[in-house]
């Protein structure tokens, strides 16, 4: 299996770093998730931050509204993380996904005490939403995404074999059949010290 081999030359972990309300981040790992179960490696899931990217910029409501929630979201996932470790912060954020993308839950006491639940934390409430403590957990969060990337790049960004890039983005969860195809080419890519950048618009699902 090709996906196999490129990974049996990777010195780390495949690692996705990623804002936990960026929808097209939620296809990523849904689609990232599928292919490690067929080719059995590990995902280490670590946090990054788009409202500290998008510091200072003058964005839409709508955008706006989400780098909001990217606020509240981060210092909840620092407050997890730092309570129930690394580990648990998949669980948290696929409870969460589920809330927020697949149940357009609000971001509210009922999805705090859900997601909270899902990896059996007991310190952690709905307060951290809004608790400025934790800004620096998340910042530094996002700074080391930032670090391992080289550059400014927003979510999710991949690593393999020490690697990383931006992406990749998808507009929908690629089809099942397509999973290791798909992966397979996201790796020979990372994993090509020449590859910079591929991009087409949006609109092509």
């Amino acid at each position: 299996m090709a996906g196999m081999e490129s990974l049996d030359r990777r010195d780390d972990a495949v690692t996705l770093w990623l804002d936990p309300v960026c929808p097209f981040s939620w296809n990523t790992a849904r689609w990232l998730t599928a292919a490690a179960e067929k080719v059995g490696f590990d995902i280490e899931l670590r946090l990054m931050n788009l409202a500290i990217l998008n510091e200072g910029r003058q964005l839409p409501p709508p955008q706006q509204a989400r780098m909001d929630d990217s606020q509240k979201v981060g210092r909840l996932m620092a407050a997890l993380r730092d309570e129930v470790g690394m580990v648990a912060l998949a669980k948290a954020y696929f409870a969460f996904g589920e809330l927020y993308f697949d149940r357009s839950a609000a971001i509210d006491d009922d999805l705090v005490d859900q997601v909270v639940k899902a990896v059996g934390a007991r310190r952690t409430t709905a307060a951290a939403l809004a608790d400025a403590s934790l800004d620096a957990a998340v910042r530094q969060a996002h700074q080391l995404s930032q670090n391992a990337l080289g550059d400014i790049g927003g979510s999710p960004l991949i690593t393999i074999g020490g690697r990383t890039i931006f992406g990749p983005v998808f507009s929908s969860v690629p089809d099942p059949d397509r999973t290791l195809t798909v992966f397979d080419a996201v790796t020979t890519l990372v994993l090509t010290p020449q590859f910079s950048q591929l991009q087409r618009p949006r609109t092509h699902a």
